[in-house]
C-alpha cells in the first residue's frame, strides 16, 4: 500500500506541476533575454548578432514595467508589457482570450489587453465608449508638489480584449500595450527590458540557450521557460520530495515487519539449519538464503505496489475518476479531477528506495544466524 501511495502521490504532484506550469508560462517565451545588472537597454546590437542564428523562429522586443491603470472612479497598479507587433506569434494568443482578441494594434490605432481580473477591479470592457487611462511617473523628472499631474505621463487608450488564464495573479498582472506606445508612457526611448525569442522545435532548447549566452555575451542573461520561474519550481520540487520522505518513512515501517516474520521463520527452522550445516553449508550461504527469501518479499510486494499503482493512475489520467468538486462548473478550478502525470523517473526511485530498504531490513534478522556457533 506504500508503494501504491509513494506512485500515486507523486503522479499527482507531476499533473498539478505540469498543469500549473502550463498556466503560468502562457505569456512565456522558449527563451528571454535579458540585462544581468539594470533593467533597459538598446536592443540593437543583441538583434544583430541574433540575425546570425538560424533557428531563431520569431523574436520580439518586450518593455515591463509599473504603472496605474484607471477607469473612471477606478484604479489599481498593474504591470504594462510593452510588445512588438509580432507578439501574437511567439504566445498562444487564441487559447487565452476570454473576449474579443488579442489586439494591441490596427489601421485605426492602439489598444490594450488586460487580464480578466484586472478588468473587473476597474470595471472595464471590450467595447466600452470611454477608454481607460495610464499614469506613469516622468523618468528622470522631480515631482511637482503644486501640480502632482504633471509629474506624471498619461495615455488613455481603449481595450480591445481580455485574457483569462483563471489564475488571479496572473489575470490581474499584465495591460499589454503597443512597444511604441509603452516607450512613450515611460519616457525611456528606444529601449527595452527583455528580448523573447522562439526557437525551431527541431533544434534544442539547452543547446540554443549556449550558443545565444556565448554569442551575446556576459552581459545579458539568457532564461527558459523553468528558469524564468526559478522560485516556482523550486517551490513545486521541495515540496514534491518532501512528501516522497514522509510517505518513504510510512514505507519503512511497514517494511519492518519483515524483521518479525524473518525472524519467526529462523527460529522455526532451527532444525533446518542445523541439518545444512552438518551437510556442509557456511553461515553466510544460511544468511544469503534467508536474506534472499527477505528481500523477494519486499521486492514482490513492491512490483505488485507499482504496477497497482500505475494502474490506478492511468484510469484517472484517461477517466478522471476522482473529481475535484463543483468548482469546474463556476469557473473555480481550471480542471474537473485531478490531474496526473507518472514519471519513468519516479518508478526507478521507488522500485530502488523499495529494494534498498527491503535488503537492509532483511539483513538485520539473518545476523542471528551468524552468531550462532557450530
Amino acid at each position: 500500500m506504500a508503494t501504491i501511495a509513494l506512485v500515486c502521490t507523486l503522479s499527482v504532484y507531476n499533473g498539478f506541476q505540469q498543469l500549473i506550469s502550463g498556466v503560468i508560462t502562457s505569456f512565456d517565451p522558449d527563451l528571454r533575454i535579458t540585462l544581468k545588472e539594470g533593467k533597459t537597454f538598446d536592443p540593437t546590437e543583441v538583434n544583430q548578432s541574433l540575425g546570425q542564428i538560424p533557428y531563431i523562429q520569431v523574436s520580439s522586443e518586450v518593455l515591463e514595467e509599473i504603472a496605474l491603470i484607471r477607469n473612471k472612479e477606478k484604479q489599481t497598479f498593474t504591470t504594462i508589457k510593452g510588445v512588438s507587433r509580432n507578439y501574437t506569434q511567439l504566445i498562444r494568443t487564441d487559447s487565452i482570450i476570454d473576449v474579443g482578441r488579442f489586439l494591441i494594434e490596427d489601421e485605426d490605432g492602439a489598444y490594450t489587453v488586460i487580464g480578466a481580473a484586472l478588468a473587473n477591479q476597474i470595471e472595464a470592457n471590450m467595447g466600452f465608449l470611454t477608454p481607460v487611462s495610464f499614469y506613469a511617473p516622468k523618468y528622470a523628472t522631480k515631482v511637482n508638489v503644486a501640480n502632482p499631474e504633471n509629474s506624471f505621463n498619461q495615455q488613455q487608450i481603449f481595450v480591445g480584449g481580455i485574457y483569462a488564464t483563471r489564475q488571479f495573479e496572473i489575470d490581474s498582472k499584465y495591460a499589454f500595450l503597443p512597444l511604441q506606445y509603452a516607450q512613450e508612457l515611460f519616457n525611456y526611448g528606444n529601449v527595452v527590458s527583455a528580448i523573447e525569442l522562439n526557437i525551431n522545435k527541431e533544434v534544442s532548447i539547452e543547446k540554443a540557450q549556449q550558443e545565444i549566452k556565448s554569442l551575446i555575451g556576459n552581459k545579458y542573461e539568457v532564461k527558459n521557460k523553468e528558469e524564468q520561474h526559478e522560485d516556482f519550481y523550486h517551490m513545486m520540487k521541495i515540496e514534491k520530495w518532501i512528501t516522497f520522505l514522509i510517505l518513504f518513512f510510512i514505507l519503512i515501517v511497514a517494511v519492518i515487519n519483515i524483521i518479525g516474520s524473518l525472524s519467526m521463520l529462523i527460529l522455526e527452522k532451527k532444525q533446518d539449519i542445523a541439518t545444512l550445516k552438518n551437510l556442509g553449508a557456511t553461515h553466510s550461504f544460511i544468511q544469503q538464503v534467508f536474506m534472499l527469501e527477505g528481500w523477494l518479499t519486499s521486492a514482490i510486494g513492491a512490483i505488485i505496489g507499482l504496477i497497482l499503482g500505475i494502474i490506478l493512475c492511468l484510469i484517472q489520467e484517461y477517466f478522471g475518476v476522482i473529481k475535484l468538486g463543483n468548482g469546474y462548473d463556476d469557473g473555480t478550478f481550471i480542471v474537473n479531477a485531478y490531474p496526473v502525470c507518472v514519471q519513468v523517473t519516479d518508478i526507478l526511485l521507488i522500485m530502488f528506495s523499495v529494494l534498498l530498504v527491503g535488503l537492509l531490513i532483511a539483513w538485520i534478522p539473518t545476523r542471528y544466524i551468524q552468531e550462532r556457533k557450530e
